[in-house]
């Protein structure tokens, strides 16, 4: 009788996922609803956006904001230690360019194509933020402020021939030490907030984290809330409305890698 109830316990569990996995679906292909909404399905993560205030508030809004699954100023995951395999540690790896990489952001390319993609973007983020329902001359200003900021961490990346040296990809350190390198961000507050438990990760390119460090300190709030809302649009872009959808499509889609049309919703 257990075994039979265990059965029934089972086929319940995975019709419930069957038909949760069939409302998922269905409530994806509501175009009609989904072009309704508009920006109202992420307006709460717009609206706490919209409140931060100090360089604590950044702090903070970047713990939760990796808590809950979506943070992309830099990457933190787990892996093999490099230098033993028997372990696995946590790594913090330079990110939140929203351009291929750092040559997009501090030379013209062949033929000018970088400098031309940078101008693409900013008008591209400036279109998003308006489709969020900000004044053009708003959107325009902060369109330049994420440019701005994506081009300081830019600065502090590496290319990614660099990338390819096994010691550009790992430094593993005490927690505690990281917490002295960056008094602004610290390290042990993160993990805490990420449900981490360790005394030591790869903080894998100490330039970049160092200069991460140093924006949540000087650069101004308004400046990282430009940027938390260009990345949280377009992070969502295609699961809102088409206006949204579409846009994103045309720069990364389009401009970026030169498809010729959308994939269709489904």
């Amino acid at each position: 009788s257990k075994q039979l109830a265990e059965a029934a316990a089972a086929r319940t569990d995975a019709a419930g996922v069957e038909k949760l996995v069939g409302d998922m679906y269905a409530t994806g292909m509501d175009e009609a609803a989904i072009n309704a909404a508009g920006i109202t399905p992420i307006q709460p993560m717009l609206d706490k956006i919209a409140t931060l205030k100090t360089p604590a508030d950044v702090a903070q809004y970047l713990r939760d904001d990796f808590a809950a699954g979506r943070g992309d100023l830099f990457a933190f995951y787990s892996n093999a230690d490099f230098k033993d395999s028997q372990k696995v540690i946590a790594y913090a790896d330079q990110g939140g360019l929203s351009l291929p990489e750092r040559a997009y952001y501090l030379e013209d390319g062949p033929d000018g194509s970088y400098k031309k993609i940078r101008e693409a973007y900013v008008a591209h983020v400036s279109k998003q933020l308006q489709n969020a329902g900000i004044a053009q001359a708003d959107a325009d200003k902060q369109a330049q402020d994420v440019l701005a900021f994506e081009t300081r961490l830019a600065k502090a990346s590496f290319s990614p021939i660099e990338l390819r040296d096994p010691k550009n990809q790992y430094h593993l350190v005490k927690v505690a030490d990281a917490d002295k390198a960056a008094p602004n961000f610290p390290w042990s507050e993160f993990l805490k907030a990420q449900g981490v438990s360790t005394d030591s990760f790869s903080l894998s390119q100490p330039k970049f984290f160092a200069e991460v460090n140093k924006m949540v300190k000087d650069a101004p709030v308004a400046q990282w809330q430009a940027y938390f809302r260009a990345h949280t649009i377009d992070g969502l872009a295609p699961f809102l409305s088409d206006n949204f959808a579409q846009e994103q499509f045309a720069f990364y889609g389009n401009t970026l890698r030169g498809q010729k049309e959308m994939k269709p919703r489904w």
